[in-house]
């Protein structure tokens, strides 16, 4: 497993056209999950190759996708190249012709099941929460997964573990992810130096 798995649960809906993704007709919920893959991806002219990226679009039936950095192709900074990788994902869904892009997996479960075996192993849960805790656990565990809920209206799950801290729910999404995916990345430069 990657040291970090990112499990976004987005309500983008299929209603983002290739078309109005060209000529930047971008709504709020595409533009979220854009942020989010750009913070945990992206780095100065790479990708961070220790980072998968899951995103549940549990109401387009028990159906999620997971990102590989190390096989992903045409993936920018820009939310052009990003949303056309998500958008040919969710074509899938409606078209048997549709090709699944390189680096992407199509899951036939909901990302509640993708936390659950993220839980199963020996793995530190970040989560919103009213009291940011996830620091302190930074550095007891070598693998992590954060789950960040996309939705307006605040459904956020509950998951009971021993394994489980928290980051702000008050900052945005891509905000709480460049926290983390940064302390990691010094984490993991301290430990290369040990």
């Amino acid at each position: 497993m990657p040291l970090l798995h990112i499990l976004l649960d987005s309500p983008a809906n299929n209603a983002l056209t290739k078309t109005e993704l060209d000529i930047g007709l971008i709504t709020k919920p595409y533009v979220d999950l854009a942020n989010c893959i750009r913070a945990g991806f992206c780095i100065s002219h790479a990708l961070r190759e220790w980072v998968r990226i899951i995103i549940g679009f549990d109401h387009l039936g028990p159906f999620s996708v997971s990102l590989d950095p190390t096989t992903i192709r045409y993936m920018g900074t820009d939310e052009r190249s990003i949303l056309h990788i998500i958008l040919r994902a969710q074509e899938t869904r409606r078209s048997k012709k549709a090709k699944i892009p390189y680096g992407v997996t199509l899951f036939e479960e909901p990302i509640r099941e993708r936390i659950v075996d993220a839980l199963s192993q020996d793995v530190l849960l970040l989560m919103p929460g009213e009291e940011p805790t996830w620091n302190e656990g930074v550095s007891k565990f070598s693998r992590f997964a954060m789950y960040c809920p996309l939705f307006e209206d605040g459904k956020e799950n509950d998951f009971s573990s021993t394994h489980l801290k928290h980051y702000n729910h008050l900052i945005p999404r891509d905000v709480a992810i460049l926290e983390v995916v940064h302390r990691l990345d010094s984490v993991k430069i301290a430990m290369q130096k040990d």
